[in-house]
């Protein structure tokens, strides 16, 4: 670890983070070769590109891999979305800046919940899956509201009714909180291609990121803060489920039939990315002291069509009625990505006691419903995360076992008894899941062209932002070296 008096104290810059969550190269370099006169094209050509490595024994997930590269170390016990945050270990980058004295924006990285007021300035607005709407400003907690209600909407499927009235409500408030009107045309012209043909709803989820990037550009110009950063999921939501109908080759080693309107998504999703990229661009050019970086904390890749398929899955409709079945009254509900559930309790015990029900309910072969080898129910301080099987027989009338908390005997129940409906998601299975590789492209103040894509170990950025840029010491507890970003002029 780098000691105080080894820090470099270089030109002071400014570095905008914009996490772009697991995009790999071969999704940058599909883009560019149809956009060669991209933003993104333009990143390439003139700054850094290097290709970061998660080298993780757990699970590869982005509510883990982000922590790891926020944190710079592996051991932050981030493993779940609603996992209580007081049982996250390390510092966060924005924590380290924040108490070095620095003023700090962020909007939306992964487990960034609960909201605070950051010291010398700034703005703070958490991620999607934020347990209350509390942000900073407070001006934004409107939206936040909207955006975990869209979380909650989209979870498992996209292709729910529509509430104009809501909708447009909504809409004139994110107008007056920066909404710009190329935004609200692109919007409007989504809408208009759902009349035309509803496979279009799927490609909703890439939405969100036109309004978050428009309120947060708004706060990153009118705070400034010497560290700023976003982070957006639109284009990996899209990977996930139609790598295999835009990516080239994929028919040639998987047997699937693409879709080309499903095909058409990845590039949509890109697209509003390079929106985000040129906004910035044109920023760092009347601002020669920052510095972007655009970050993935792992990648994806390909992998035979799975998990959601052509077929009816469990769907948790009435949450009120699984905990009551239990005897789980007392547990709130948190939010989490389909299939995951996160449940709240008043204290770990409690938590620890709601294991045991959870873990009992079974289909009527004995197949565990929420916990199997790969994603167990597991406690954390007052929370509790468990995965619906994706494998589990999901007839309506199939027959469930389980044993509430403090019954003696077992229960025999239909799956509607226990809040549980199955439906069929919009766009067929996953077709890209998880890898350890991800990129890195860093362009402005001080950073020289280099197009090698070497790789870097994930736990160096944080500490190399720090020490590198921002001239801050980094955590005790951040394992990574500040080896990235060294300034050659500014």
């Amino acid at each position: 670890m780098t000691n105080a008096e080894d820090t470099p104290r270089g030109p002071k810059r400014d570095v905008i983070l914009y996490e772009l969550n697991e995009v790999p190269w071969p999704v940058v370099d599909y883009y560019i070769e149809r956009r060669p006169d991209s933003h993104m094209a333009a990143l390439l050509s003139g700054g850094q590109s290097l290709t970061t490595y998660h080298d993780d024994s757990a699970h590869l997930s982005p509510w883990r891999t982000w922590p790891t590269l926020h944190m710079s170390t592996y051991d932050h016990n981030s493993f779940d979305l609603g996992q209580d945050p007081a049982t996250f270990r390390g510092d966060p980058i924005w924590d380290v800046a924040d108490r070095a004295g620095l003023s700090v924006g962020i909007f939306g990285p992964m487990q960034s919940w609960p909201a605070r007021q950051f010291r010398s300035g700034g703005f703070y607005i958490p991620d999607t899956f934020s347990q209350d709407s509390k942000t900073y400003p407070a001006s934004l907690q409107k939206f936040q509201q909207f955006n975990l209600a869209m979380t909650v909407e989209l979870g498992f499927s996209s292709d729910a009714p529509l509430k104009p009235k809501a909708l447009l409500a909504e809409g004139f408030d994110i107008a007056r909180r920066g909404l710009t009107p190329g935004s609200a045309c692109t919007i409007a012209a989504h809408l208009a291609s759902e009349q035309r043909d509803s496979r279009y709803k799927a490609r909703r989820p890439t939405l969100q990121a036109l309004l978050a990037f428009d309120l947060y550009w708004r706060l990153h110009r009118k705070h400034r803060p010497r560290l700023s950063i976003f982070f957006t999921n639109h284009v990996a939501a899209m990977m996930h489920r139609y790598w295999g109908d835009a990516m080239p080759d994929y028919t040639d080693f998987y047997d699937y039939t693409a879709d080309e309107v499903f095909g058409g998504f990845i590039m949509t999703a890109m697209d509003y990315t390079d929106r985000h990229l040129g906004r910035i661009r044109k920023y760092l050019a009347a601002n020669p002291q920052s510095l972007l970086v655009v970050a993935a904390s792992m990648g994806q890749g390909p992998i035979p069509t799975g998990a959601f398929g052509d077929r009816d899955l469990f769907v948790l409709e009435d949450p009120a009625q699984l905990l009551s079945r239990l005897g789980l009254q007392s547990a709130e509900l948190g939010l989490a990505m389909y299939p995951g559930i996160s449940l709240v309790f008043a204290d770990a015990a409690a938590a620890q006691e709601a294991i045991t029900p959870l873990e009992s309910v079974k289909t009527n072969d004995g197949q565990q419903l929420f916990s199997n080898s790969v994603a167990p129910c597991r406690r954390e301080g007052n929370s509790v995360t468990f995965y619906i099987s994706l494998d589990a027989e999901s007839g309506q009338h199939s027959g469930l076992h389980y044993k509430p908390l403090g019954a003696d005997n077992e229960v025999i129940g239909t799956p509607a008894e226990l809040g549980l409906v199955a439906r069929q998601r919009l766009g067929g299975g996953n077709t890209a899941y998880h890898i350890p590789e991800g990129i890195m492209l860093a362009y402005g103040a001080g950073v020289s062209p280099d197009p090698s894509r070497k790789q870097i170990d994930v736990l160096d950025v944080s500490p190399s932002l720090l020490v590198n840029v921002l001239n801050v010491q980094p955590a005790p507890s951040m394992q990574g070296i500040p080896s990235l970003f060294a300034c050659d002029e500014v």
